[in-house]
């Protein structure tokens, strides 16, 4: 699997990037993109404690010297980019992200020669829908499918352009997920460059329909005048409680960062909303709780096991958390070398051991250590669970997922989880910004290895006992399908 999905990569890596036209950026001189991808290469291997993982190091060696050897001219940025997000997403580690230059991302948004697909559009699993139409064409195409763009199947596009941004292992719907919105678009033209015009196919529609490439200005000018724009903040409560029959009641987590809940949440702690909604839920003699992590996209760390212990036993929740070193000094021999860091003196010394080989591990008796929680709270629940879960439960949400599905303790209803079920790098993570493109890459440090059961194959994420894909009207609407399945099976068992 490694091997094959490496492969697919480099064919994809060696397409000619040349004869597309990125717009008028300054070129960079080869050399400096040498140098770049040189301290690239280190900052990927000496401090991403996560980064062969997936990927075997003499794959990932053999992508750096195909880039390196495609690299024959001076190019722009969004050239270079092409060819290195690609070895960047080898990490297969969703918490590795690059970005662009804040100065070339302003220029792009101001420049009327740089155009895109001006659509912003959903994939609901793998079928591709149009949610705005901010063209010039005024043929009503909103919540329709899309079969077709210049003679690809979504499918097809997403395996070419899919391979510019990471993900945890080999778990596809995240592929799919994170290219909503205007995503979808941004990438496609990080892909292939700018594109005159675009024969869309819709399900519904006969004939394909031509849509012209716009600037960013001409899309967001469509956008408000072709669609009725809310501007008003609606309130969002990231906790939510609710008993809605007198057997099951539901808890919405949408977040697990400390500084979102006590920013938004009117119960400002997370042990707070736990311990009165579990209060509630004996009070009333619950039998069933459905635990919706389907919008939970981690947060701070600890939390995860917070609220796994009103439901299980403690246990060592990871079988080691590391870094593959303190300190990595990054140098190409011209560039002012890069330091990248780790730990504080404190947390170093008496947190973690080293290892012989020079990493990090965490100690499991100071700190966070390793267990799944510190104490058993009061009023833990051992009756009925149905967790909802979709590809962006991840990072902490993922691990809350892997806990109770490693342990046995619930039905989980929804998409696979965007995190993987094996654990993840997160954590600590340092910005390397090559000295020559600027652009930067976010190169997480720790790795979680989760003590889980060995129930799911390597590289995916947690799969639910009962897939749940919504329709375009159920999205549009904001229905809560996964709520109503589950209450659903609910009903079918009483």
């Amino acid at each position: 699997m490694k091997k094959i999905s490496t492969f697919i990569l480099l064919i994809l890596l060696i397409q000619t990037t040349y004869s597309q036209n990125f717009g008028d950026f300054p070129k960079i001189a080869k050399e400096k993109l040498h140098r770049d991808l040189d301290l690239l290469y280190q900052g990927l291997d000496k401090f991403h404690s996560g980064m062969y993982w997936y990927t075997p190091k003499d794959s990932v060696d053999f992508a750096f010297q195909t880039a390196k050897n495609k690299i024959t001219t001076d190019l722009n940025v969004y050239e270079f980019h092409k060819i290195i997000a690609p070895l960047v997403a080898l990490s297969r580690e969703d918490h590795t992200d690059i970005f662009l230059p804040k100065e070339v991302k302003e220029q792009t948004n101001k420049n009327e020669n740089i155009r895109f697909l001006p659509l912003t559009v959903v994939f609901l699993g793998e079928k591709l829908y149009c949610v705005k139409n901010a063209s010039n064409n005024s043929a009503k195409i909103e919540n329709l499918e899309i079969e077709k763009i210049n003679g690809e199947t979504p499918k097809e596009i997403v395996t070419k352009i899919g391979i510019l941004f990471t993900s945890d292992g080999y778990i596809k719907s995240v592929k799919y997920s994170d290219l909503g919105g205007f995503n979808f678009s941004k990438n496609y033209f990080y892909y292939y460059g700018i594109i005159e015009k675009y024969e869309v196919k819709f399900k519904e529609i006969t004939e394909p329909i031509t849509i012209n490439s716009l600037s960013i200005s001409q899309i967001n000018e469509n956008l408000k005048k072709n669609n009725n724009i809310d501007k008003e903040k609606t309130e969002n409560e990231p906790l939510q409680f609710k008993i809605i029959n007198a057997k099951t009641a539901y808890l919405d987590i949408q977040t697990f960062s400390n500084d979102i809940i006590k920013r938004e949440s009117k119960y400002k702690t997370l042990k707070k909303f736990l311990k009165q909604s579990f209060s509630e839920i004996k009070e009333h003699n619950i039998k069933n709780v459905i635990i919706d992590v389907s919008k939970n996209g981690g947060g701070t760390e600890g939390n995860e096991g917070l609220l796994y212990s009103y439901f299980g036993d403690n246990y060592q929740k990871y079988s080691k958390v590391r870094v593959k070193t303190q300190k990595a000094i990054l140098n190409n021999g011209i560039d002012k070398p890069i330091k990248l860091k780790v730990f504080g003196f404190l947390e170093r010394i008496f947190v973690n051991k080293k290892m012989k080989d020079g990493s990090l591990e965490r100690k499991n008796n100071l700190g966070l250590g390793l267990m799944a929680y510190k104490k058993a709270p009061k009023n833990t629940f051992k009756g009925n669970v149905y967790v909802l879960i979709s590809p962006i439960t991840y990072s902490g949400g993922s691990e809350f997922s892997n806990m109770m599905y490693s342990q046995g303790l619930a039905t989980f209803i929804g998409q696979e989880t965007g995190g993987g079920y094996y654990g993840n790098t997160s954590g600590y993570s340092q910005d390397l910004t090559l000295p020559n493109s600027k652009i930067t890459i976010e190169i997480p440090a720790l790795q979680f290895v989760m003590n889980v059961e060995p129930k799911l194959p390597f590289g995916s994420g947690v799969k639910p006992n009962y897939e749940v894909i919504p329709t375009i009207n159920q999205y549009i609407n904001n229905e809560n399908i996964y709520l109503e399945y589950a209450l659903k099976l609910i009903s079918e068992k009483q």
